[in-house]
C-alpha cells in the first residue's frame, strides 16, 4: 500500500534547537514524541544553506552544482523533472501549502497562490503539484507588495484590516544581514541586525500570526486530502523561525523568563536574550501545529498509513561567531533537524549517526511512494527507518555561492575563500577553481564549535576529502 507523506518543513530552524538533540532549554514536544516512535538523523545536512537552492535540490533530486537553482533569484524552470510529477504520475493527490520558495523569483503568487500565468495555466501545477496554494516568505510578502504583486497571506491580512499595519511593522525590522565580510564581522564588535534585535512585538493577534495561518491553511489540506481517495502527499512551510523575529505579546510572555546560553563566540550584548527566547518561541509555535497535524491523523485513522517527516531547509547562526543566518558552511548554518516516523518505519527511538543529506528525502519518498528514483541523486534512507546498519562511511556535500563542503560524519572540509565576502553577497558570487586550493578541515568530534582548522596536521585526511569535493563538481 502506498502510504500517505507529510513533510512539516520550517524555514531556518537548527538542529540543536530541536529535542531531543536540543542542547538549549526550548519546548518541542512533539518533535521530541515524533522521535521516540521513528529516527532522528543527527547529522541531516542540508545541500545549500539558503532557501530556495536548498527546496530546489530537494525537488528536483540534484546536488547544488546539478540543480536548476543557484540563489534566491531563480526559479525551478518550467517542465522540470521533480519528485511531486513523479509521485502524481504514481496517482498521488500532490499538495502544499507555506512558502514554498521554488517559483519566488517570478513574484506572481496571486491571492490564490496559485502562480497563474498570462496563458492561464498554473506554474505550480507545471511542478507537478495537483492541488495547495503557495504563499511568499516573510520579506518577500513586503517586497511583492511594493511591486504590486498579490500572495494568500498579504491578501488575508488586507481581508481583516492588518496589512497595513503587519507592512510598518516589518519595514522596522528589515536588515538582516550586517554590511560586511565575515573576517571582519568575526574581527570587531559590530551593530546585531534590526531582523532580530528590534524588540518590538508583532502588531498581529496570535490567529493572524503567519504560521498559525499557514497551520490553519495546513489542517484545511489535511481535511481535504482525507477525501480523495488517493495517497496524498503534503508539504507545509512554515514561514518560521527564519527572522525577523517577530513574536506575539503571548508568545514573548511564555519565553521571557527563560534563561539560554550566550552565543559561542559572538558579542556580549545583552539582547541575545531576548532573541533567544524570541527564536525559542517561533519555534514551540511550530511545534504545536506539529502535535496538531498528528493528533489529526490520529483521529482520522491516518496515522498507520502517514510517514511524516519534520525537517528545516537550513540552519541559523543566531550570533554564534558573531554571525547571522545562514549562507555560511558552519554546522549550525548546514545542518538541519531530521526526524521520520510513521508509516514503514520500523525502527523505534533510533538516533543515527551517519551522515544524511536533505537531498535523500527526495529518493525516499519516491522509494515510499513507488515512483521511479532513476536520475535523481542522493539515496533512499528506507534501510535505516527499517533498522538496517549504518554504513561505515558515507559522504554528504553543501555549497553555496564561492564554497563546497564534504563531511563523512567526523571530519568536515571547507573550500573557498569564503570569509572574504559578506554573507549577503555570498548566493551571488560563483566559485572560483582557485577555492579548491584554499581549505579548512575540522574534526566535528573533537572541536564541534569548528575552532581549530587541523588540515595542515592531517593532509591524508585533507586530500581525501577535497578530491571528493573535486570528483562532485567535476559532474556539473
Amino acid at each position: 500500500m502506498q502510504p500517505n507523506i507529510l513533510l512539516v518543513f520550517p524555514d531556518q530552524l537548527r538542529s540543536d534547537w530541536v529535542e531531543p538533540r536540543a542542547t538549549v532549554p526550548v519546548r518541542t514536544p512533539n518533535a521530541k514524541a515524533l522521535a521516540e516512535r521513528g529516527v532522528n538523523f543527527e547529522q541531516a545536512w542540508t545541500p545549500s544553506p539558503i532557501c530556495a537552492p536548498a527546496r530546489a535540490c530537494i525537488a528536483t533530486g540534484r546536488r547544488y552544482d546539478r540543480s536548476p537553482v543557484q540563489h534566491n533569484n531563480q526559479n525551478v524552470p518550467a517542465g522540470a523533472d521533480t519528485i511531486y510529477r513523479r509521485m502524481a504520475d504514481k496517482g498521488y493527490a500532490v499538495s502544499t501549502v507555506g512558502k514554498l520558495d521554488l517559483l519566488k523569483g517570478f513574484m506572481d503568487w496571486g491571492a490564490d497562490g496559485k502562480h497563474m500565468t498570462e496563458a492561464g495555466e498554473s506554474r505550480l501545477a507545471d511542478l507537478g503539484f495537483t492541488r495547495g496554494i503557495d504563499n511568499a516568505g516573510k520579506h518577500d510578502a513586503i517586497y511583492g507588495r511594493e511591486r504590486g504583486a498579490r500572495e494568500p497571506y498579504m491578501t488575508y491580512l488586507a481581508e481583516i484590516g492588518l496589512a497595513d499595519v503587519h507592512d510598518a511593522d516589518f519595514r522596522r525590522r528589515d536588515r538582516a544581514n550586517i554590511p560586511a565580510t565575515v573576517n571582519e564581522i568575526a574581527a570587531g564588535d559590530l551593530p546585531l541586525p534590526d531582523a532580530y534585535t528590534n524588540p518590538d512585538l508583532s502588531p498581529l493577534p496570535d490567529e493572524a500570526y503567519c504560521d498559525n495561518w499557514i497551520g490553519r491553511q495546513a489542517m484545511n489540506e489535511l481535511e481535504g486530502l482525507k477525501d480523495t481517495g488517493k495517497p496524498w502527499f503534503l508539504t507545509v512551510n512554515f514561514a518560521g523561525p527564519h527572522e525577523p523575529l517577530d513574536v506575539t505579546e503571548r508568545m514573548r510572555d511564555r519565553w521571557k523568563d527563560v534563561a539560554f546560553p550566550e552565543p559561542v563566540d559572538g558579542s556580549r550584548d545583552p539582547r541575545h536574550q531576548m532573541i533567544r527566547q524570541n527564536y525559542a518561541a517561533m519555534i514551540e509555535v511550530i511545534d504545536d501545529w506539529l502535535g496538531r497535524f498528528l493528533a489529526f491523523l490520529d483521529e482520522t485513522g491516518q496515522r498507520d498509513n502517514t510517514l511524516v517527516v519534520f525537517a528545516s531547509d537550513h540552519g541559523e547562526m543566531l550570533g554564534d561567531h558573531r554571525l547571522w543566518a545562514k549562507s555560511i558552511p558552519d554546522e549550525n548554518s548546514v545542518r538541519v533537524p531530521m526526524i521520520v516516523a510513521g508509516a514503514g518505519v520500523s525502527a523505534r527511538d533510533r538516533s543515527v549517526r551517519t551522515p544524511v543529506s536533505l537531498l535523500d528525502m527526495a529518493k525516499t519518498f519516491l522509494d515510499f511512494s513507488g515512483a521511479p528514483g532513476e536520475g535523481m541523486e542522493g539515496d533512499s534512507l528506507r534501510g535505516l527507518l527499517e533498522g538496517e546498519a549504518e554504513p561505515e562511511t558515507r559522504l554528504v556535500f553543501s555549497g553555496l555561492g564561492p564554497w563546497r563542503a564534504v563531511t563523512d560524519g567526523r571530519f568536515k572540509l571547507v573550500a573557498g575563500d569564503w570569509r572574504a565576502i559578506r554573507p549577503g553577497k555570498m548566493q551571488f558570487t560563483e566559485f572560483d577553481p582557485a577555492g579548491l586550493d584554499t581549505v579548512a578541515l575540522f574534526d566535528l568530534d573533537e572541536d564541534p564549535e569548528e575552532r581549530r582548522d587541523i588540515a595542515a596536521a592531517h593532509p591524508d585526511i585533507r586530500d581525501r576529502l577535497l578530491e571528493a569535493i573535486r570528483d562532485d563538481m567535476a559532474r556539473r
